[in-house]
């Protein structure tokens, strides 16, 4: 009694665990060295009903590398962001706003390769937001610099 069956509690993990990956003509992220960086693709990862990474990927400084900058967000469950079946995600709701928790940089070469351990660092404040088709995430880090991401999705 009391007790969830295997196929239930598969259904509550189904509901939140996955992928939304989208492309964007208008995307932006600044980086830690304070470069702007166009971006054109965008992930939302789902990994538990209130935890959800948001990844802006952009082109690196070498032909075929590329720029990373993930946003581990806190969300409540009353508005989730993602709805998701399968691994595949579609986004549940036009308006959003999740409380930064972390913010990682990583660079990859044209291979796939990690170019140097990925920098993370604990968000001070910081913020995402969906609202009318625009997706954007600003965070503060620890000495006081600002990253921050923007795509319109």
């Amino acid at each position: 009694m009391g007790l969830m069956s295997p196929l239930c509690a598969d259904a509550v993990i189904d509901s939140f665990a996955g992928r939304f990956q989208t492309t964007s003509g208008r995307c932006l992220f600044s980086t830690s060295q304070g470069k702007d960086r166009g971006c054109r693709l965008i992930e939302i990862n789902g990994r538990s009903p209130t935890i959800i990474s948001i990844r802006f990927i952009g082109a690196g400084d070498e032909p075929g590398s590329s720029q990373r900058l993930t946003f581990v967000v806190s969300t409540s469950e009353e508005t989730p962001l993602l709805q998701c079946k399968r691994g595949s995600c579609k986004l549940e709701t036009a308006s959003w706003v999740g409380s930064i928790n972390s913010v990682s940089e990583a660079t990859y070469d044209a291979d796939g390769l990690a170019e140097s351990v990925p920098r993370a660092w604990p968000a001070g404040q910081g913020s995402c937001r969906l609202s009318s088709g625009r997706l954007s995430c600003q965070a503060e880090t620890p000495g006081g610099g600002q990253l921050s991401a923007e795509a319109q999705l």
